[in-house]
């Protein structure tokens, strides 16, 4: 007789094998181990996210007769809203030198997004502890947000260690020029992946004109630019 703690384990995260000539079963608001030939993943849903992502992409020395699995990443709110973007960005530069954080809070009963900002409990130039805003009980953080001030935008130590759960978590840098840096990655219970077609690798990077268009003043354009990368991960 299985340990009911290990029932329970067991029953909040399941491991199940990937099928070769069927799609992968449905899957309830939770967290499952997939194991396929072509290695390890977790697939997570929540009400405003669907992922599967690797474990290992290492095919085990042992071949498996499973079905082979890809990672995708789908968001039920679709892009990131830009005012909600630019008015984050503002409110972090308003704040100078001092870092600021903020969150985007998903409904579930309207499927949208809110902006709302976190209050500082302390604050400086390289840290900030704050307080989430409340919710109602449909809503729930999707996005995590902070700036790093006038530095550019990484993952420090601090970020690695606050960076718990489930979310999107992004980063603003070097605010105090005209094109400030960001990062962003998505966060499942202590692993990271990096989406790097969301954010920009440096200021420079938004050289490049879209579909051919003549170039545009900030932010519209770098904002734009931000969008379409959502949109295509």
């Amino acid at each position: 007789m299985m340990d009911v703690r290990d029932q329970a384990l067991l029953a909040s995260c399941p491991v199940v094998a990937a099928p070769c000539f069927s799609p992968l079963p449905d899957m309830d608001n939770g967290q499952r181990i997939i194991v396929a030939s072509n290695g390890w993943f977790v697939q997570t849903r929540l009400d405003w996210l669907d992922s599967i992502t690797a474990l290992s992409l290492e095919a085990p020395a042992m071949r498996l007769p499973y079905g082979e699995v890809r990672e995708h990443l789908r968001f039920s709110f679709g892009p990131l809203p830009i005012p909600l973007i630019e008015a984050f960005v503002a409110y972090g530069r308003e704040r100078l030198p001092d870092e600021a954080a903020g969150v985007l809070i998903f409904s579930r009963r309207t499927g949208r997004l809110r902006l709302a900002f976190c209050e500082a409990e302390w604050t400086s130039p390289v840290r900030i502890d704050y307080r989430r805003p409340p919710m109602a009980d449909d809503e729930t953080v999707a996005v995590d947000l902070h700036t790093h001030g006038r530095a550019p935008a990484f993952w420090s130590a601090d970020d690695d260690r606050d960076d718990q759960g489930i979310k999107v978590a992004g980063v603003f840098g070097l605010l105090h020029q005209p094109r400030p840096m960001a990062r962003f990655r998505l966060v499942i219970n202590g692993l990271y992946q990096d989406l790097p077609r969301h954010p920009w690798p440096g200021p420079d990077a938004l050289a490049d004109r879209m579909d051919g268009e003549e170039p545009a003043p900030w932010p519209n354009r770098w904002m734009r630019s931000v969008i379409r990368r959502w949109t295509h991960a």
